[in-house]
């Protein structure tokens, strides 16, 4: 078992209501109402900013030009998912302007800053530790619900399923699961286990995040 596979095994039950949350399970069979999914998009849009900023707190951590490049890549990819996340959202009928003038939730706000203080606070293991539950929690819901969801033709949010469920999206948050598990490996087990905190926390975020999307909050 790989030390990710670890985190999210010991991470229960956190990551089991994560991945089945109830705005999961409506997205799934397509009745999570519209101005529900509308405020988790324009929420999601801050977040991402907040995301693309841990990415580059990782260029500055990095050690070396391999761990820099690492999260190089995750920058250029987060800034074309902006982009097509801005597209995304004008289909839903919510244009940049709005998404620019969205005040931050507080679900948003503790999330992010979280994300943030763990990369300020520590190295590159607590921050990326605290970066992975929202790409793998996300790759593992695109899975599950591509293959047992309703059909695409019955599912109004279908698109967005098959954005995570994509090859694609599924082979960048492998790299950032492998590479999680090479800046583990060595570790002493009190850092582990600061790791295995974090990682619990990040979990419980998303969490949050999923409620807030569902109490309009």
């Amino acid at each position: 078992m790989s030390i990710t596979q670890t985190l999210i095994k010991n991470a229960q039950p956190y990551w089991e209501n994560y991945i089945e949350h109830p705005f999961v399970q409506q997205l799934e069979n397509g009745t999570l109402p519209l101005m529900n999914f509308q405020h988790y998009l324009k929420q999601d849009y801050l977040y991402l900013l907040h995301y693309n900023r841990a990415f580059a707190l990782a260029i500055y951590k990095a050690d070396n030009f391999t761990q820099m490049e690492i999260a190089h890549q995750s920058v250029a990819a987060l800034l074309h998912e902006i982009q097509l996340h801005i597209g995304f959202c004008k289909e839903w009928g919510i244009d940049e302007k709005t998404l620019l003038a969205t005040p931050e939730s507080a679900a948003c706000v503790a999330y992010t800053r979280y994300v943030l203080d763990c990369g300020m606070v520590g190295g590159l293991p607590e921050l990326y530790a605290a970066i992975a539950p929202c790409a793998i929690g996300y790759a593992e819901i695109g899975r599950n619900l591509a293959t047992r969801g309703r059909s695409p033709a019955e599912n109004p949010y279908q698109v967005w399923i098959e954005m995570y469920a994509s090859a694609e999206f599924q082979h960048a948050t492998q790299a950032l699961a492998d590479n999680l598990d090479l800046l583990c490996q060595g570790l002493d087990e009190a850092r582990l286990a600061k790791i295995q905190q974090i990682f619990n926390t990040a979990t419980r975020m998303e969490v949050a995040f999923w409620q807030m999307g569902l109490d309009l909050s």
